[in-house]
């Protein structure tokens, strides 16, 4: 009969067991992280090319939280950069009466900028905004930030950096 309490099978067993716990605790908390990433804010930004120096920008973001959020503002990263409200913007028309583009010379350049939008727990929310880039900018991509505030009895504030790809790697 095998005699359990002998050093050779005693420290073999403490030592599968201790390999079994530190893979239950490994699976659980990568299943916890997984779990915490699926419930989180996420968003993107997609960008298309109406002007030179512009970037007409959509912000989307996906709250998938139990909460809903209240986005404050966006700001973007120096020194290249600035942001622009698409309500400044006036449309152009071709002589035939068809929009052919927009007025982009009264947009205000800004560092951060107000956006006031409220997005529903599990809801999706796109926005529009405008990205200024100047010619002479070999910068790849911006850092724009959207800052929130969690709707709980005690709000957060939390900011969600987002990189939008402006130049191409080639």
């Amino acid at each position: 009969m095998i005699d359990w309490t002998a050093f050779p099978v005693r420290d073999g067993l403490t030592a599968l067991a201790l390999v079994v716990a530190g893979l239950s605790l490994y699976i659980s908390w990568s299943t916890a992280r997984q779990a915490k990433a699926e419930k989180a804010v996420n968003a993107w930004i997609t960008l298309t090319r109406p002007s030179t120096e512009w970037w007409l920008a959509t912000l989307n973001v996906k709250n998938g939280s139990h909460l809903g959020i209240e986005i404050e503002k966006l700001g973007v990263d120096l020194p290249d950069y600035r942001l622009g409200s698409i309500w400044q913007t006036k449309p152009i028309t071709a002589p035939n009466g068809s929009p052919s583009g927009l007025d982009m010379a009264a947009v205000d350049h800004c560092l951060a900028m107000p956006f006031k939008c409220t997005v529903a727990a599990g809801e999706t929310m796109q926005q529009n905004f405008l990205l200024h880039q100047p010619a002479h900018s070999q910068r790849k991509s911006a850092k724009v930030s959207v800052m929130y505030w969690t709707l709980e009895p005690k709000r957060r504030w939390r900011i969600l950096p987002v990189v939008a790809q402006t130049r191409s790697d080639m």
